[in-house]
């Protein structure tokens, strides 16, 4: 498989520092923030280690794709933290079509949070079919299929401290 990088280790550690700095300024106090699994944890990690607030961080596991294909819709492990009335960041790797995105953010709204913003390392706008939209972006990007930090192909790619497509 040849990889090509289009974001660096270092651009990656700067901009979830930069969002970390935008997501402190809104939020005002504590921060329920639930990481979509597999491909969020490494972001997930990353971005809570600089947040000042108090942060309270729970996964929610999700299927929707095999190989570059999406699929089929699945909760396989849902959130345990209540999140009636608190602040909620979703945080997720990638938002390209946001058929995954929306069917969470629905799930998560009939939690009744006070206030639900969504985050995402990667922003695929030309993929989207829902109409959603991240509160805080990493990096928007062209429709390449992308693996690293987090992001993966058939659990391929994840531990990479960047992000490459797939050429």
């Amino acid at each position: 498989m040849e990889l090509k990088a289009i974001i660096n280790s270092y651009d990656l550690r700067k901009r979830v520092f930069e969002l970390s700095l935008e997501i402190q300024r809104d939020f005002k106090s504590e921060i329920y923030m639930i990481g979509l699994l597999n491909g969020a944890f490494i972001f997930v990690a990353d971005l809570v280690r600089h947040i000042k607030n108090p942060v309270y961080v729970d996964f929610m596991k999700v299927s929707s794709y095999l190989g570059k294909e999406s699929s089929v819709f699945n909760i396989i492990c849902n959130i345990t933290l209540d999140i009636k009335d608190k602040d909620v960041l979703l945080v997720d790797d990638i938002l390209d079509t946001g058929k995954t995105l929306s069917k969470v953010k629905d799930i998560l709204l009939s939690k009744s949070p006070k206030t639900l913003k969504i985050c995402t390392i990667i922003d695929k706008p030309s993929r989207r079919e829902m109409p959603i939209e991240a509160d805080y972006v990493g990096f928007k990007i062209e429709d390449d299929f992308v693996i690293g930090y987090g992001l993966d192909y058939d659990g391929f790619g994840r531990n990479l401290d960047f992000i490459a497509k797939i050429v």
